[in-house]
């Protein structure tokens, strides 16, 4: 009989059905075109571009520290590690379905430990051998629980993902904050030295009474303004230097000798940055995340449905069982029994039902959760295209105000020279010429970070390395 019923429970076990809702991945409605679109200077993006989209600004030095960093950034080393953490998660639940079985040892003394009572029968039990339990999986609790588990690995490596576009991204910006500031502190060292010949020559000029005191009071403190901008210029190259250093997982210090001699900004042609807004959902791992933990929250919501429903083991000990210990060794100590149990909730307080009402809200949330991320990402990615193409305009103005403003200078240091204008316009001019330079240098160095933040919102850097690890079930 007791055969019958473990082959019964097994069977029943095997064709159980599985409760709670069937998950079913959600469709995002997204638009055709994306409204910054219409530019016809766009065209869609090339995928392996897109995968290691630094390598279009070419500057040698960037690609080398982006390789560094993808083989040492800690946040990287912390993604991966978070990857392990829930294999292993997945792992141990999935064990669950399967029979528990544990070797045992153990000496029992049975007694009446109540004084005043009828004596009871006393006696020694010693054994030794295996255990065995299984809670067969009737209701689908465990395999919902596992799916959930499953859906969180899954959920864990678009995280890797996602960091690797963070950090990527990160480590751009900085580079071209780092040279954009060297490119500032270029420029003014350059203006400061005009302006301190500037300033001789009224200094001279106003010593031999050919000037005025008032245009050597302007000229010098024309120069102390532009040299009061020097500090801040170096602490911001040391501080970009510094996270240069964090991404790469480097002590501070450690880096400069690397970089070389101060550049120009890293410039990237852009023509080819749009995806549709199809292919950004489908490349952003921030979206993937929101759709697998969607998906691990309704996983839930069946194993919490699943507590409401009977719940089936069978357990078997297979050994020796004696009540001398002498006599466990021999042959008539060989024992085994086998059993099934059967646990339904009946009493519990609204306890179960407070658990599918909370697993259907996370559910709700997670979704909701997912819309949200995928506005998010529509709304950063028109954001950046705008930025960028908005940025591009404004950096061609500037080049040829620049050029504008260089002419400026020239022409009015001769007109000064002839008499024809005072020393202020001159030092205007120059003042002018200084402020566009600067602009031109902050905007070249915008439009580069601006391209980058299109490259992170179409998902860029996301396969830009896959270590076999990540490729492990």
């Amino acid at each position: 009989m007791p055969h019958k019923l473990v082959w019964l429970c097994l069977l029943a076990g095997l064709s159980g059905c599985t409760v709670g809702p069937d998950y079913r991945e959600p469709a995002p409605t997204v638009p055709s075109d994306w409204l910054a679109g219409k530019d016809p200077a766009l065209k869609p993006i090339d995928p392996e571009t897109l995968k290691n989209w630094w390598k279009s600004f070419g500057d040698v030095r960037l690609d080398r520290l982006m390789d560094r960093a993808l083989a040492d950034n800690l946040d990287l080393k912390m993604a991966m590690a978070r990857i392990e953490q829930a294999r292993a998660e997945r792992r141990a639940t999935r064990a669950e379905l399967f029979p528990r079985v544990d070797a045992t040892v153990g000496a029992q003394r049975n007694d009446n430990p109540l004084p005043g009572l009828a004596p009871g029968i006393r006696y020694n039990l010693f054994e030794l051998g295996f255990d065995a339990l299984w809670e067969i999986d009737l209701f689908g609790r465990q395999q919902r629980r596992l799916e959930a588990a499953s859906a969180d690995l899954d959920a864990a490596r678009a995280e890797y993902g996602q960091a690797l576009i963070t950090m990527t991204a990160d480590l751009a910006r900085s580079y071209i904050e780092y040279r954009s500031l060297q490119n500032q502190l270029r420029i003014t060292r350059a203006n400061l030295a005009a302006q301190q010949n500037t300033q001789h020559l009224t200094e001279m000029q106003f010593r031999e009474g050919v000037g005025t005191r008032h245009d050597s009071v302007r000229a010098r403190a024309q120069t102390e303004s532009t040299s009061a901008q020097i500090p801040v210029l170096k602490s911001g190259i040391i501080a970009a230097l510094r996270q240069l250093e964090v991404l790469i997982g480097r002590q501070p210090g450690t880096l400069a000798a690397d970089l070389g001699e101060p550049t120009g900004v890293p410039i990237a042609p852009g023509q080819e940055l749009l995806a549709s807004p199809a292919d950004t959902i489908r490349h952003r791992p921030d979206l993937r995340i929101a759709e697998r933990q969607l998906a691990a929250a309704t996983a839930l919501q069946g194993a919490a449905i699943a507590e409401l429903f009977p719940k089936v083991s069978l357990s078997a000990f297979l050994g020796l069982r004696n009540t001398d210990i002498e006599g466990l060794f021999k042959s008539a100590a060989f024992s085994y029994s086998t059993a099934a149990n059967l646990l339904q909730p009946l009493l519990n307080f609204g306890r179960v039902q407070a658990g599918i009402d909370l697993a259907k809200a996370q559910q709700q949330e997670a979704y909701l959760a997912f819309e949200k991320t995928v506005l998010e990402a529509l709304r950063e990615t028109e954001t950046a295209l705008t930025h960028y193409l908005n940025e591009e305009i404004r950096r061609q103005t500037l080049a040829r105000s620049v050029a504008d403003q260089r002419e400026s200078v020239r022409l009015s240091q001769l007109r000064y020279q002839e008499g024809v204008i005072s020393f202020l316009d001159v030092l205007d001019s120059q003042r002018a010429l200084f402020i566009a330079e600067i602009e031109l240098a902050r905007s070249e160095a915008q439009a580069s970070t601006n391209l980058i933040a299109v490259y992170k919102a179409l998902g860029g850097g996301a396969d830009a390395v896959t270590p076999v690890s990540l490729r492990n079930p």
